[in-house]
């Protein structure tokens, strides 16, 4: 178990010209920290990693590998649809101190359920342990759970990043694997995977609200409690594609600017009005 409770999948801060802001990455990481979330995720979807280079990647890792200290877990999001990418992001990672690595399946390419294990296979060579990254919506492909059953027995697998929404798939996957190794990947789901017995979640709703997100995440009773809480800004947080409404919130919230990466545009004003309105839902 790599860690317990909330990950959160954190946000790359830009300056109005698309460079890296390293000052609200800063106040972001701190903000996690003194929220005591179990981990930050860095470079994942939420991340922008498919508009981040190489070398800039290496800047943000060192960074907030500075930043970040135990007991907070340091996760490396380095999965990629080239094997060889991925492997290469994993040894930097690895190199910079990553503590692990949240490998997506492969997209575009979409491989069979066979080239899922030996790109995970290839992964598991790097020795560092890694979570696989499921998110069909994104990826074209989906990980069925017998192939879990197969990448358990990996040395360096380190658990999932299930973000399938279809319960009965979710439940099979629970019926397969060890609940421990279970990361839930959609925060409109949190609750459910917490009551089957996940370990944590990997959110990008604790971005925003870290404190009251990992206190959720303290017991299932807990979690109830805030379920309805969480509802609303579960949903409009993914009323455009992530990272779009989250960064326009944390700019409501003065932690960064509304910048990012084309081709991903700032949010639509009719959609403003919604993020506005869950500032104060909280």
């Amino acid at each position: 178990m790599i860690f317990k409770g909330v990950c959160t999948a954190l946000v790359t801060p830009f300056k109005k010209d698309k460079s890296i802001d390293f000052l609200a990455l800063e106040k972001l990481i701190k903000n996690q920290l003194e929220a005591k979330v179990g981990a930050i995720l860095i470079l994942g979807t939420t991340g922008e990693s498919a508009t981040i280079d190489y070398y800039e990647r290496a800047e943000i890792i060192r960074f907030a590998r500075k930043l970040i200290k135990k007991p907070t877990k340091f996760i490396v999001g380095t999965g990629a649809n080239d094997t060889n990418l991925a492997i290469k992001n994993c040894s930097q990672a690895k190199m910079l101190g990553a503590d692990a690595v949240l490998c997506v399946t492969p997209f575009y390419n979409k491989s069979t359920q066979n080239g899922l294990v030996e790109y995970y296979k290839k992964i598991d060579s790097q020795n560092i342990p890694f979570l696989v990254y499921n998110v069909p919506s994104r990826t074209g492909l989906n990980v069925l759970p017998d192939t879990y059953t197969k990448l358990v027995t990996l040395k360096n697998f380190a658990g999932i990043k299930e973000a399938n929404g279809n319960i009965e798939h979710i439940l099979e996957v629970f019926d397969k694997l060890d609940s421990k190794k279970i990361y839930c990947g959609n925060d409109n789901l949190s609750l459910i995977f917490h009551m089957l017995g996940a370990s944590g979640v990997i959110s990008v709703t604790s971005n925003a609200y870290p404190k009251e997100v990992a206190y959720a995440w303290k017991n299932v009773n807990t979690h109830k409690k805030y379920a309805k809480k969480f509802y609303q800004i579960n949903k409009d947080l993914f009323v455009e594609p992530n990272p779009i409404p989250i960064k326009y919130l944390l700019s409501r919230q003065g932690l960064i600017k509304n910048a990012l990466r084309e081709p991903l545009t700032e949010i639509e004003e009719s959609n403003k009005k919604l993020l506005n309105g869950d500032i104060k839902i909280l």
